[in-house]
């Protein structure tokens, strides 16, 4: 995956883990329910070089699902609809994951391949539907067959009705070649704005009817924003306005009001609290202070008072 986007889908994976359960059901036709217990394993691989020099790869997935038996899944997103590499690399991680977890039985190694799948960002005529790999053994042959998904080909009613809110944050690249005309064209941008502003609104109402929860809506909206900004970034007119919906009032959720009221009476501790919070979520200083519209100074202290206490 393209560096810029890692953090938006490593901080969907961390935050929401249960939001890849629809996708893997999706890319595996499976039949997990959405409360299976997802357990996230390191996805810092050690990887030997054909110099035997080694090096760290981060695979952008490792995960367990626990539901009757424990699954591995490693998943992949990938923005170069072209990238030949990943092919090689999705071997490199599978079998590193493989090794892994491997064990010794009876002075037999056993090594069992996670289930993979590769979810393209863009995809072109090229694109296969599938990553095919072909390991030989003398004269046996294991066929494997890595499914992609092409998050491009779902619609918003697609997304909802499979609860794969995973990819709300992506969705914008179904607008990216019409990037520059919406920019220019106040009535052809209001389509991006218009559905940015149905998204926000759905997720209320799961919001409120607690289909999903305040960690969930929040880490949905955040992610959606920072995708819109690397996307959008030469593109003034669509972020301003972009982050207007997914910045504004339709946000309510307790975390946020609870801050803001006791922001307005001057209550330290509570503004603490909610930054202590999303510091211990792995947000970053700066990603903190404009969610809460903070100084990012105030923000500094605060983190610089964790580690005082942690140590």
């Amino acid at each position: 995956m393209a560096h810029e986007y890692d953090n938006a889908f490593r901080t969907m994976e961390m935050d929401c883990p249960n939001l890849l359960i629809p996708v893997v059901n999706e890319a595996f036709q499976q039949n997990y329910p959405i409360h299976a217990k997802v357990r996230i394993l390191p996805n810092e691989q050690m990887i030997t070089t054909p110099e035997d020099a080694q090096m760290v790869r981060i695979t952008d997935s490792n995960f367990m699902i626990i539901e009757k038996a424990k699954v591995r899944y490693h998943i992949e997103c990938e923005s170069n609809p072209n990238n030949e590499e990943l092919l090689v690399r999705m071997y490199q991680y599978d079998t590193q994951i493989a090794l892994d977890d491997s064990a010794i039985e009876d002075g037999i190694l056993l090594v069992s391949l996670p289930k993979s799948a590769v979810i393209y960002l863009r995809y072109c005529k090229n694109t296969p539907n599938s990553l095919k790999m072909i390991i030989k053994d003398g004269e046996q042959k294991i066929i494997r067959d890595v499914p992609i998904i092409k998050i491009q080909k779902y619609s918003l009613e697609e997304i909802f009705e499979k609860n794969l809110l995973f990819f709300l944050p992506f969705h914008i690249f179904v607008h990216e070649k019409e990037l520059s005309v919406y920019n220019k064209d106040r009535e052809k941008r209001k389509i991006l704005i218009d559905e940015y502003q149905y998204i926000v609104e759905r997720l209320e109402k799961l919001y409120k009817m607690e289909e999903i929860g305040e960690i969930e809506f929040q880490c949905i909206v955040t992610s959606m924003r920072e995708v819109l900004r690397l996307l959008a970034k030469n593109y003034k007119q669509i972020v301003e306005e972009g982050e207007k919906i997914m910045g504004g009032e339709l946000l309510e959720y307790p975390a946020k009001i609870s801050f803001r009221e006791g922001k307005a009476e001057g209550r330290q501790e509570t503004i603490v609290s909610t930054v202590q919070k999303l510091l211990s979520k792995q947000k970053t200083v700066e990603e903190v202070a404009d969610l809460l519209d903070l100084d990012l100074e105030q923000v500094k202290e605060i983190e610089a008072g964790m580690m005082i206490n942690q140590n």
